[in-house]
This record gives structure tokens, sequence and C-alpha cells, in this order.
């Protein structure tokens, strides 16, 4: 991110409050507030205003902004948030010089802020990148009801819908998707991740998401994908070929723009697969 610095900051590096003041008329830097700069010319944008509000008050990051700080899958910065659940972690991490809330006090902030999936959504990505565990978040959730903490049931809510032992999603991508197929009745979770071999025991794939009881499997075309059609389609193939199973391939764009489109895809090939004998690996 845009590095921000105080004057003693700069003071330090050896450039005087003149030189800070001539190098803002010069755009070398930006005011962010008072006595916070932005590296570079840039106009100061929302993320460096609410972190330089930070860095002046001597707080730290929480809510939404520490959600932006550590990169959780769709977390934005909206208007003023509302009230805050109680400090229930007391560590801090430091991002790009920013105080910050670490993980698991992100994710009980944010549950008060967001919505049931984008939640969901920031979560796995948080289990993914092991900023905190689902066994820190459960502990939370005794003193977090007894206060009436926000977003407590929201909590609950996600964490009972997701089973506790599976792993986390590979992307933002496979955590719509396992949203999207939820959405089909009587259609459990898939298997995340699941590792298919062949006949002989040799590996031959890890796909995304499968229901392996129904013999479906699902392969997911992020931006990364574009340029290796080839490597996925031999990749399909094999796995068609060692497992027998119906394969259903979703973009970007069908998932996360085109839902009820992803979901009435996905609830047709589920039929399918149900009108044939099931293969098994």
């Amino acid at each position: 991110m845009r590095r921000l610095f105080t004057p003693e900051d700069a003071l330090q590096q050896g450039v005087t409050r003149a030189a800070l003041r001539w190098g803002e008329r010069q755009q070398t830097w930006r005011r962010a507030v008072r006595g916070v700069y932005a590296d570079g010319p840039e106009p100061v944008s929302a993320v460096d205003l609410a972190r330089a509000k930070v860095i002046q008050s001597c707080s730290v990051a929480r809510g939404r902004l520490a959600g932006v700080l550590h990169d959780l899958d769709s977390v934005r910065l909206a208007g003023r948030e509302g009230r805050l659940p109680p400090l229930v972690c007391a560590s801090v991490v430091c991002i790009d010089g920013v105080p910050c809330a670490e993980g698991t006090q992100t994710m009980i902030d944010l549950a008060a802020a967001l919505d049931d999936a984008t939640w969901e959504q920031a979560l796995e990505c948080a289990l993914r990148r092991q900023l905190t565990t689902i066994a820190e978040i459960d502990a939370q959730l005794p003193a977090l009801g007894r206060a009436k903490a926000p977003g407590t049931a929201r909590i609950r809510r996600v964490l009972d819908r997701r089973p506790r032992c599976v792993v986390p999603t590979g992307s933002l991508l496979e955590t719509a998707m396992v949203q999207v197929a939820r959405g089909i009745e009587g259609l459990p979770d898939p298997v995340r991740q699941l590792r298919i071999e062949n006949e002989y025991g040799e590996f031959v794939a890890f796909v995304d998401l499968a229901w392996p009881e129904l013999g479906i499997f699902i392969e997911l075309d992020g931006q990364h994908h574009k340029d290796q059609p080839v490597y996925d389609s031999s990749r399909e193939t094999a796995v068609v070929a060692a497992t027998g199973w119906l394969c259903g391939r979703f973009t970007w764009h069908e998932v996360i723009d085109l839902p009820a489109f992803a979901r009435r895809r996905l609830a047709r090939i589920v039929q399918q697969a149900r009108l044939r004998p099931i293969v098994n690996q």
C-alpha cells in the first residue's frame, strides 16, 4: 500500500519541516490529514484517509478498514460503521505501518457490518491465510452472546451452515460457488479440494469441488485460467477418465455476476447425475 508518514518520521530521514512543506507544494507527497502525509502525487484515496486517521489518533484499525488491510475477500470501505463489538483479542498487528486488529477480532468486528454471504467469503479468506481459526471464533461466542454484541447471530448462522471440519475454500470463486450450490434443495455441501487418483492409486488432480456420492465434480475458471485452456481441458479429461464423473465448468462471470443462472446450470447437472448409475472412483 501507499506509504504514510508523519513529520517525525520525515525528520528521522533528514527531511525538515520546511522541506516537508516544499515537498507538499511540489506534490512529492500529499497531506492526508493533519500530521500525516501520503507518499506520491496521487490524490488521497478513501483507504489512505482512513489509514491516516488511525495514525493521527494513535488508535487501531478495526472493522471494514481492518478487513481491507488484511486483504480479505469482498471487504470494502463503506460509510460510517455502527457500534463495534467489544474488544476480545488484545493483540495488534502492524500492516504497512498501521496498527490493526488481528484476524479473529477483525472477523468478529466484520460480522456486525457485513451480510451473511459477504462475511462467509471474508471468513474463508481469513481461514485460508491462517489469520484465524474456527475454534478461535467459536471460543468467543459465549462472551459475545452475553454482551449482546452486534453480529453474534450472524457468526452463529454462518458457522452452523459451514461444516466445522472442512478445509477453507481455495479462492473467492470457490466460496461463491459453494454458496450458489446451497440454493439447490437436497444438495449437500460439496467436498472441497478433492484428491483424485486413478485405478492404480496414482495422483491425477485436485478438483475444486465435488459430490462423489453423485459422481459430479466442478471446475472453476477464474482470471488465471484464461491463458491455459489446453491444460484445463486435459486435466478435466484425465479426471473424467479416472472417475467417470460428470464435470460442470463454470466461469467467474457466471458464478459472481449471474449466480441464479449458475444455480440453474448446476441443478441441471445434478438432475442428470441422479438419473444415471453412480460411478465409483
